[in-house]
């Protein structure tokens, strides 16, 4: 004759994923502040940019980066949960052409960052964290792989990451500022569409 579980193990256990279920549809804390609402379990965007003037270049002579833009596309999976995907647009001080930096990242577990990204093509590590209601953090510690998106081959030193360009906030601005990065037609439509 089977065993039967006791009854206080199968409430504990439905419990438990009652409140693993609750807690993934009302989305992470840093999830909250990165997308500026609860995504719940629909698709999210976020998307965010910085300029720097000629007196910041100026007073930070080491640093390349000129304009960077950021834009988190974010989809719920019924087996992975949320994933994340980000795509960078960087101009540098001395090149008129946007270059790109993409991959895929995991929700951070240690408390302190919002996503951990690894660059696509071994192009290095990214890691993002919430400043406040309204800014993140971009941690590009040892630099990234960048592509233009019109050639194959390895950007030239002008368009790369200098020894200053290691963090970077970032501010919330519109979506449609992100629609330079986006490939996806159908995101882009919806983006395009949204008031």
């Amino acid at each position: 004759m089977p065993r039967r579980m006791p009854i206080r193990i199968i409430s504990t256990a439905a419990g438990l994923i009652a409140a693993i279920t609750m807690a993934h549809a009302a989305g992470s804390a840093s999830d909250l502040a990165l997308f500026g609402k609860d995504p719940g379990n629909e698709q999210a965007f976020a998307c965010y940019s910085r300029h720097y003037d000629t007196a910041h270049l100026k007073n930070h002579p080491k640093q390349n980066v000129r304009d960077m833009t950021l834009f988190v596309n974010s989809t719920v999976d019924s087996e992975m949960g949320r994933m994340y995907s980000l795509e960078i647009g960087v101009q540098f001080r001395s090149r008129k052409t946007l270059f790109q930096v993409s991959g895929g990242c995991d929700s951070s577990v240690d408390g302190k960052t919002a996503l951990n990204c690894g660059i696509d093509c071994d192009g290095g590590q990214i890691d993002v964290s919430v400043k406040n209601a309204s800014s993140i953090l971009v941690s590009i510690p040892y630099g990234a792989r960048t592509w233009d998106g019109e050639s194959d081959e390895e950007p030239p030193p002008s368009a790369k990451f200098a020894s200053d360009d290691k963090l970077f906030r970032l501010d919330r601005t519109d979506l449609k500022d992100c629609l330079p990065l986006v490939a996806d037609d159908d995101i882009k439509a919806r983006i395009s569409a949204a008031k």
